[in-house]
Parts: structure tokens; sequence; C-alpha cells
């Protein structure tokens, strides 16, 4: 690179422009279905019976911010992340995924809301009464639930103007060359001396408004009948 063009570069404004976060190492990830006994088109959202959990990791994982007006960069080379993706990200690519863990939560309703909660000794026992056929039930509606746990793993690098001259930058602003390695002389942005009140204006969202934001978009599409119903913060 040369002195003129490293100029150019500073000189642009990184905080405005698109962004990539790229992550290499293992990222968890979590799964959700919704399984019913029942396959009747008819069917509310109480006929549900239970939500079908896995859990793994993803390798080599991408994500783009293309309205990126500045803390949301800062928060990505911050790690400020919340456990689940916000919705300023965007999944770009992966590599590869693996599930090693899955469970199943009984669906339950009191009143408007909605809880999963763990699976009683009656309601795995095939003679009990209160039994759940778990393994002969269906997916029973067209949108699964998938989220990535941010807030565990950090990222290996962010490429800058993601959409032109890609800069890749470490999580302390440095360049880094095409063996990964940083570039001492070359600080592209220098994080110490960023302003963290003009940066703090970003949105993180938790695993629970994830899986409440699922439900919800669940409902709407497939359920509209019972939009009343709302998944309680309590549940698993």
């Amino acid at each position: 690179m040369t002195k003129a063009s490293a100029v150019k570069e500073r000189s642009i404004d990184y905080f405005k422009l698109p962004f990539e976060v790229h992550y290499s190492d293992a990222v968890p990830v979590t799964t959700l279905d919704f399984k019913s006994d029942l396959d009747d088109a008819d069917m509310g959202f109480e006929d549900v019976k239970i939500v079908h959990m896995e859990q793994g990791s993803s390798f080599g994982l991408t994500f783009i911010c293309n309205e990126n007006n500045g803390p949301e960069l800062y928060c990505c080379i911050k790690n400020y992340h919340d456990e689940a993706v916000p919705d300023w990200l965007n999944f770009e690519e992966e590599n590869d995924m693996d599930f090693n863990y899955g469970c199943d939560y009984a669906v339950v309703f009191e009143g408007r809301d909605i809880y999963f909660v763990t699976l009683t000794d009656e309601q795995e026992d095939e003679e009990s009464e209160d039994f759940l056929d778990v393994e002969n039930m269906d997916v029973c509606n067209s949108l699964s639930f998938l989220e990535y746990e941010l807030s565990a793993s950090s990222p290996d690098y962010i490429i800058l103007d993601a959409l032109n001259s890609k800069i890749k930058i470490d999580l302390d602003g440095y360049a880094l060359d095409d063996a990964g390695s940083r570039i001492a002389s070359q600080r592209v942005i220098n994080v110490d001396e960023l302003d963290d009140e003009e940066y703090e204006d970003f949105q993180t969202k938790d695993m629970f408004d994830a899986k409440f934001d699922w439900v919800k978009s669940v409902i709407e599409k497939d359920f509209p009948q019972d939009a009343n119903l709302e998944l309680n913060p309590d549940t698993e």
C-alpha cells in the first residue's frame, strides 16, 4: 500500500459504510421447531404440543451490516453484542454447522401466555395417560427458529467498506495482511480514541427477545386466529 493510498483510506468515514464481521472459531447456534400430533390445516396454536430444540456450532460465519450509522461498527469493534444477532446484522455465509445436542420441551398455555417447559416423567412415560409421542409428531409450521449466540464468541476480524476497498482490521483497529497478521504501522481506526458517548446508541437483542419475535411471527403467519398469545419471559 502506498503512503498516498493509506492517507486516502484513513480519510474515509468507515462509520458510515457497510462492513462485514467474520468469525472463524465456533459460534454457538440454536434451532427450534414446533411439533404437533395433529395435521389438520385448521388447528390452532394451542394444538402445538412440543418445541424441539437442537444446539451446536457454526464455523466460518460472516455477517454484513448494510445500514451502518456508526454505533453498529462501534458495537462490533468493541464486541459489545448481547446474546442474539441484532436486527442490523444480516447473515452472509458460513462454512459449516454441526449439531451435537437436542431435546424437547412441552408447550404449555396459561391464559394468553405461552411457556416452554421441561417434559415431566409422565409425558415421557409410554404407559402414562399424559405421554407425548414426540417421535411421531410432525413439524407443524413453516418457520423455524435459528439463532447464533454472538456473546459467546469474538470476531476474528472486520472488513471495512465491504462493498469497495474492503480493508481488513482486527478489533484494535489495525490493518491485517493476507495472512491475517497485524500491520503495526497501519492503524485504520484508533479504538483507544473512540468517543464512547458518540457511538453508544446501538441496539442489541437477547435470546428471549429473539424467541419472542419468532413465536410472534409463527402465530402471525400460521395461526392468526391466536394473535392474543405470546411467549412468557419465564419460559425455558
